[in-house]
């Protein structure tokens, strides 16, 4: 099991943690846990192993930046606040062209580069597949924080291949 879904987990460990050795240690903690808890795979209910083995990677390291105080999500749940950001809409203002140049692996590299917060809502909602309710759930903030996080996120990233590709001007 370790030999086929290692790089796999490690994978989803350094979507989250830019330190490398840490990554790695929660690619054991992750198959300690699994073990552990080996008679709560469910197929029907969990999916494929990996994607269970996946799951674990990603909450234990959104459990390893709040344990270590990195991960930090600004006050949007205040009311009004989320709403009050000019500019932040459900269009990413990223023009095609400019992703469509970008290779996959710098794209990976721009996803690492974002903030903690954003990054680790970004992760969870768009490459773990988890609804803005179940973020909030995991992350302990309300759902408007999870969504505007989200849509920072998006924005700063569109702004990073913009800046690295070409304009941000819509086709």
């Amino acid at each position: 099991m370790y030999d086929i879904y290692a790089g796999r987990v490690l994978a989803v460990c350094r979507r989250y943690l830019r330190e490398s050795d840490r990554a790695r240690d929660l690619v054991h903690d992750t198959f300690l846990k699994a073990w552990d808890s080996l008679d709560s795979f469910r197929p029907r209910r969990t999916g494929s192993l990996g994607a269970w083995l996946s799951q674990i990677a990603a909450h234990l390291a959104v459990d390893e930046l709040r344990r270590s105080k990195l991960l930090i999500l600004s006050g949007d749940d205040q009311p009004g606040l989320a709403e009050s950001h000019s500019g932040l809409d459900q269009e990413s203002p990223v023009n095609e062209t400019c992703l469509r140049q970008a290779p996959v692996e710098e794209l990976i590299e721009l996803i690492a580069a974002l903030p903690e917060g954003y990054r680790t809502v970004f992760n969870l909602f768009c490459l773990d597949g988890l609804s803005h309710r179940e973020i909030a759930r995991l992350l302990g903030v309300t759902e408007k924080t999870s969504q505007t996080q989200y849509l920072k996120a998006r924005h700063k990233l569109a702004a990073m291949i913009a800046a690295k590709y070409g304009t941000n001007e819509k086709e």
